[in-house]
C-alpha cells in the first residue's frame, strides 16, 4: 500500500509517497509561500500530491491515507491546527479539509512529532520502541515515542523538550518564558555561545576563522584544529545538552535519544562525549539500564516520511 507523507514548513514544503516499508516511491520540495493564505497552500498541497501519485504510476484514489506534519500546536485526535505562527494559521481544519477534498482519511500532528515518528520507524532508531527525538535547529524540537507510539500530552500539547526549564531567571525564550533549554542547545545558542568566545578571545584560532562569520559548525572547526577557546565552547555545549538529556532520562528512561538537525552532523565529536557523560551520570553502580545516543539518518526526509507513517 501507499501513503502520502507532507512535511509543511513556513518556507518550503516536503512531500513524498512512501510504501509499507518506507521505501520513498516518488517525492518533492516546493516553496510554500504562506503569504497566499490558507486555502492556496491546501489546493497546492493536494495537486502536489496528485502529481506524485501520476509519477508513481497511480491514481490519488488508490493512496491508503495522507499524513501531515505542521509546525506548530496541534490536536491530532481531531486533526485540527490549532495554532501555527508560521503559516499564520489557527483553528483549522486541515485533517476535515483533506478528506472532503480527496476523499482519504487524513491525519496531522506536530512536524517534530513526525520526525520522531519517522526515525523510529524507518531510519536510525527502529531497534527502539521508546526514544526521544531531538532536532538541534534554529530552535529545539522534539517528539517521544513509548511503546512504539507516539506520546503527545494532554491535548497534544505535551513533548516539548526544548522549552524544560533548567535555569532560574534565565534568559528569555522566544516561547515567552525564561530559562528554556532551547537557550542554550539550539543551533542560534550556540552561535552566540561562539560569539562571546570570540570577543572575549580575539586573537583565537576560532577567532580567526569566525572573521567572516559564525556558524553551528565554527567551534568544531577550530576544536578540531587544536584550538583551546573551541574546544571549551564545545565542551561546555555538550554539557549544556547532556545536563537536558540527564533529566529527561530521570523521568522517561527510554532505550536512546536520537539526535538530529545541523548540529548532530558533527556525528561522532558530538554524539560519543554526550553518550559517555549521560551514561557515566546515570550509571548507579550498574544499577539503571545503558541509554544509548544515536544520530539520526533520515535527514529531511524524517519528517513527510513520519508524517506517512501517521496513517500506516
Amino acid at each position: 500500500m501507499y501513503y502520502a507523507g507532507v512535511d509543511i514548513g513556513g518556507k518550503n514544503t516536503k512531500m513524498g509517497i512512501v510504501d509499507d516499508f518506507g521505501n520513498v516511491v516518488s517525492s518533492m520540495t516546493y516553496r510554500t509561500q504562506k503569504e497566499r493564505g490558507y486555502d492556496a497552500i491546501l489546493l497546492d498541497m493536494i495537486s502536489n500530491i496528485n502529481s506524485l501519485c501520476m509519477e508513481a504510476g497511480f491514481d490519488i484514489k488508490e493512496l491508503s491515507g495522507i499524513g501531515i506534519g505542521v509546525p506548530g500546536i496541534v490536536n491530532s485526535r481531531a486533526g485540527l491546527v490549532m495554532s501555527c505562527s508560521n503559516l499564520n494559521w489557527k483553528g483549522v481544519d486541515l485533517a476535515g479539509d483533506v478528506k472532503n477534498l480527496t476523499g482519504k482519511q487524513c491525519k496531522v500532528c506536530n512536524d517534530a512529532n513526525c520526525a520522531a515518528l519517522g526515525e523510529q520507524r524507518f531510519g536510525s532508531g527502529k531497534n527502539f520502541k521508546n526514544l526521544v527525538f531531538i532536532t538541534l535547529g534554529t530552535g529545539v524540537g522534539s517528539g517521544i515515542i513509548l511503546d512504539g507510539k507516539l506520546f503527545e500530552g494532554l491535548g497534544c500539547a505535551g513533548a516539548e523538550a526544548g522549552h524544560m526549564g533548567i535555569q532560574v531567571d534565565g534568559d528569555k525564550c522566544a516561547c515567552g518564558n525564561k530559562g528554556c533549554w532551547e537557550e542554550f542547545i539550539s543551533a542560534k545558542a550556540f552561535v552566540e555561545q561562539t560569539r562571546v568566545a570570540i570577543e572575549q578571545n580575539p586573537k583565537s584560532l576560532l577567532a580567526e576563522i569566525c572573521k567572516d562569520g559564525i556558524s553551528g559548525k565554527s567551534a568544531f572547526i577550530a576544536a578540531r584544529e587544536g584550538d583551546s577557546v573551541a574546544k571549551n565552547v564545545v565542551e561546555k555545549y555538550i554539557g549544556y545538552l547532556t545536563y537536558g538529556l540527564i533529566g529527561l532520562t530521570n523521568i522517561l528512561h527510554p532505550q536512546a535519544f536520537v539526535l538530529g538537525g545541523g548540529i548532530a552532523n558533527e556525528g561522532a565529536e558530538l554524539i560519543l562525549p554526550v553518550k559517555s557523560m549521560l551514561n557515566e551520570y546515570i550509571d548507579n553502580n550498574g544499577f539503571y539500564p545503558y541509554v544509548d545516543v544515536v544520530g539520526a539518518s533520515l535527514g529531511n526526509d524524517a519528517g513527510y516520511m513520519g508524517a506517512a507513517a501517521l496513517v500506516m
